[in-house]
């Protein structure tokens, strides 16, 4: 029977038993470890190691069901982190490797990642068991890895947006200033004045076409330190700017290098701070879900305790009922048959033959 492939089994039949199973299923009553409920594989992983136990040749290994349900409560936490993980990073690869999806401005990032780790959140806290306290746990675990994860990805976009920004300050500082800095050529400056009108041509430009973001800005930053400088020094060597002017310049430039950099800084912060509020309310939403979820089952073991102290009432009352019918009718047994015997045994004794006197004579 075993070996029969379902096709081979008539539908009517498979029909029955499936309809048997569902039923069977229907009725069975939840089982709770603590306050969460243990199906699916929490359940299958708690009878799997009760069989284990069982049939262990070592006789010094005793069964103890509150280990073996926090064993439980542990291989399902670790099972639900680690395939957590897993669909975080399937899903934000897929979403990172479409076509032309890179770079991407960094609010974009955030909200794809809020939404890949909405559901992966909302998946964790539906499966993970076992008291609050333990969950709260769990849940930290699997933020540590999570941001693990994300780090790797924020890498790849932040590396990606520095190619991209990068790519257009080179284009255009060579359009804007550097082919002004050639003295023998023909869009050489011909003075200073002409020279800041191309700095500020290449800053305005660059910040029209970049993808606005701390690296746009360590960009700018990086040239204004190194790119301005020298095309300052070499203003000066080539006589177009003295050197009181260049030295007020480059004492201006510095002071913008150093904004910009706050800027950059104040900027990621905002960005972190702004996803971690948004991941806070995400972790609040899914605790109080679960946190309901453990109250409601709780009550419902009180109503369940309440039905069997109920049944146990009623069941107790039938023995007493039933002891006390069957020991009113034995007594009325025993009453009925002790006359008859009696009488019986009064029936049954035969008289006593007379013994003729000696002494006596007949005449």
């Amino acid at each position: 029977m075993e070996k029969i492939k379902t096709d081979e089994l008539d539908e009517e039949f498979v029909e029955e038993v499936e309809n048997a199973v569902k039923s069977i299923y229907s009725q069975l009553p939840l089982k709770y470890i603590g306050s969460s409920t243990m199906k699916g594989i929490s359940f299958i992983k708690f009878l799997q190691n009760i069989v284990d136990r069982m049939n262990s040749s070592e006789t010094s290994t005793l069964l103890s069901i509150p280990s073996e349900y926090e064993s439980v409560i542990q291989f399902v936490a670790q099972e639900a982190i680690k395939e957590s993980i897993k669909k975080y990073e399937e899903k934000m690869n897929t979403l990172m490797g479409e076509k032309g999806k890179l770079p991407m401005l960094w609010e974009e990032f955030e909200k794809m990642h809020h939404e890949c780790i909405s559901e992966v959140n909302k998946s964790f806290f539906e499966k993970i068991i076992g008291s609050p306290t333990q969950i709260g746990n769990f849940a930290e675990q699997l933020n540590e890895k999570i941001s693990k994860s994300k780090e790797e990805f924020v890498k790849r976009n932040s590396k990606e947006l520095m190619f991209y920004n990068e790519n257009i300050a080179k284009e255009l500082w060579a359009s804007h200033v550097e082919i002004g800095l050639n003295k023998n050529g023909n869009n050489s400056f011909k003075n200073n004045g002409k020279f800041q009108e191309a700095l500020k041509s290449f800053e305005s430009d660059y910040n029209k076409s970049i993808k606005k973001s701390p690296e746009a800005i360590k960009i700018i930053v990086s040239y204004k330190n190194n790119q301005y400088l020298s095309a300052i020094n070499h203003i000066k060597q080539l006589g177009i700017m003295n050197a009181e002017l260049a030295k007020i310049m480059r004492d201006e430039e510095e002071a913008n290098r150093l904004k910009l950099e706050a800027l950059a800084r104040e900027e990621q912060l905002r960005l972190q701070i702004e996803a971690l509020k948004r991941e806070r309310q995400e972790y609040v939403n899914n605790a109080k879900n679960k946190i309901l979820e453990l109250q409601t089952n709780i009550e419902q073991q009180k109503k369940s305790q309440e039905e069997m102290k109920q049944r146990f009432a009623e069941e107790k009352n039938s023995l007493i009922k039933t002891v006390y019918r069957t020991f009113d009718e034995s007594t009325k047994s025993e009453e009925i048959k002790t006359p008859l015997e009696e009488n019986i045994e009064i029936r049954n004794v035969k008289p006593k033959k007379r013994k003729k006197c000696c002494m006596c004579v007949i005449t």
